[in-house]
């Protein structure tokens, strides 16, 4: 039965029926209560654009019409992960901004392919995890996830998923089709960390198809794996900061290669009850679970300040509070679409190079990208080579909205793109993480409405208070 069920969303698709476009009144309800009259939507794409007689794929959106009398081209949203649903992005924190933009044109809310209300295979997730009573570095959870995928690869192609078809340049395509079926000359877009490797790809395969593009937390074509050179610098600007605060003593920096070197010699233990089933572990804090632990909370300023309350424990060697970090430092789960996108945008030779020398020195080593797979690791999914991750040139106007204490994606992304954008901007939010890139200030919803309008803007820096 729930082969047939999966066959029923994967349909036989002629060219026509590519660009037909459903469209139903939908009362969109946010996660607070609050509702709004809007339009559910739905288009056909295939599952491979190189073979547009083949199997299709509905993709399902919300659609906010504008509230202008002349409106812009549609806005669509382009959700990170991978794997984040646009419409939950919609029903949640950034709800506002969906309504706000309004003012601009219509607003939508794009479920990706393989995300959300547009994923044939919701049920098919694959958990990984390493024993806490087990000695964790880098290779072995390496090994660990490699493994992983290579069974579920094998799991999933007996259920009929084809993870071939699951790369970024599809899912550009695919809104390509969308564009078609609204009968919009052009789009804009506005995406946020995968959201934004999304739209570059976008931009790059249908560039005279984009009015402007909002680009905030970048992933560039070749910064699927993350430089460890950038970890480290979001550290030395932490350390600014904490000084300017009033801290004193030995450092941050210092502080924490003490720790990370008395784990190496000798590993912590921490006792553990499982809340699900009741079950006591033994957690082997390892050097790399500590140096994980650090770079998963560089995210937000928010989690990094709740990371540094815990060192004065684990000075005094205590690590008991930081058990909340051993799940998610010890298991995960694999999805179809998050794993395929990343293995098949893969890295270059020239950064994987560049990577192993930074991880090499590197304070925090290589939990930059921990488990980190390429296509070759992952059975059915090819490698999307150098013409996708190379320099991309672009002459539409774009945003570039990038935070300094950004812990997933550096202002230094944006900053390389530079150089292909003739008409980019950049703005710099100074205090702000990863996920204050839209709403810290409510200076930057004016930024990008009058940028969306035509304003052209410059490069500018804004203080931004992140939330404690």
């Amino acid at each position: 039965m729930r082969a047939v069920l999966l066959l029923c969303l994967i349909l036989p698709l002629s060219l026509a029926q590519a660009q037909s476009l459903q469209l139903q009144p939908y009362a969109f309800q946010a996660r607070d209560g609050r509702s709004v009259q809007a339009e559910l939507g739905t288009v056909t794409v295939p599952l491979r654009h190189a073979r547009p007689e083949g199997p299709g794929l509905p993709l399902r959106f919300v659609r906010f019409k504008s509230t202008s009398p002349s409106p812009a081209a549609p806005i669509v949203y382009l959700a990170g992960g991978p794997g984040g649903s646009g419409i939950e992005a919609a029903r949640n924190v950034r709800f506002e901004l969906f309504l706000a933009l309004r003012e601009v044109a219509d607003v939508i809310a794009l479920d990706q392919r393989g995300t959300g209300q547009s994923d044939p295979h919701p049920d098919l997730e694959q958990r990984w995890a390493i024993p806490l009573e087990q000695r964790m570095d880098e290779a072995l959870l390496t090994t660990t996830v490699k493994k992983a995928a290579a069974e579920a690869s094998r799991t999933w192609a007996t259920a009929g998923v084809d993870l071939g078809a699951y790369t970024t340049e599809e899912s550009a395509d695919d809104l390509e089709v969308l564009r078609k079926a609204l009968g919009a000359p052009k789009l804009n877009l506005w995406g946020i960390s995968y959201g934004t490797h999304l739209g570059l790809a976008y931009l790059r395969r249908h560039g005279q198809r984009v009015d402007h593009a909002i680009l905030a937390g970048i992933e560039g074509p070749d910064d699927t794996w993350k430089r460890p050179a950038h970890a480290e610098a979001l550290l030395e600007r932490w350390e600014v900061v904490l000084r300017a605060e009033g801290e004193r003593g030995p450092g941050l920096r210092p502080r924490l290669a003490k720790l990370l070197k008395s784990l190496k010699r000798e590993p912590r233990t921490v006792a553990l009850t499982d809340p699900a089933k009741g079950e006591r572990h033994t957690w082997r804090v390892s050097h790399f679970d500590l140096q994980r632990a650090t770079f998963e909370s560089l995210r937000d300023p928010a989690t990094f300040r709740r990371f540094l309350t815990l060192l004065p424990a684990l000075e005094a060697g205590d690590y008991a509070p930081l058990a909340p970090f051993a799940r998610q430092l010890r298991e995960g789960w694999l999805g179809p679409m998050s794993l395929a996108m990343d293995a098949a945008s893969g890295v270059s030779p020239a950064r994987h190079a560049l990577i192993q020398r930074e991880a090499a020195k590197a304070l925090l080593g290589g939990s930059a990208n921990p488990g980190a797979l390429r296509a070759g690791d992952v059975p059915g999914v090819g490698d999307l080579g150098e013409s996708f991750r190379g320099p991309l040139k672009a002459e539409v106007p774009v945003l570039l909205i990038s935070g300094t204490l950004d812990g997933r994606t550096s202002p230094d992304n944006a900053e390389a793109l530079r150089p292909g954008l003739s008409q980019a901007a950049h703005l710099v939010l100074v205090g702000a993480g990863h996920d204050g890139l839209f709403q810290s200030d409510p200076r930057i919803l004016e930024r990008m409405k009058a940028f969306l309008k035509g304003e052209a803007l410059r490069d500018e820096r804004l203080e931004v208070k992140a939330k404690p």
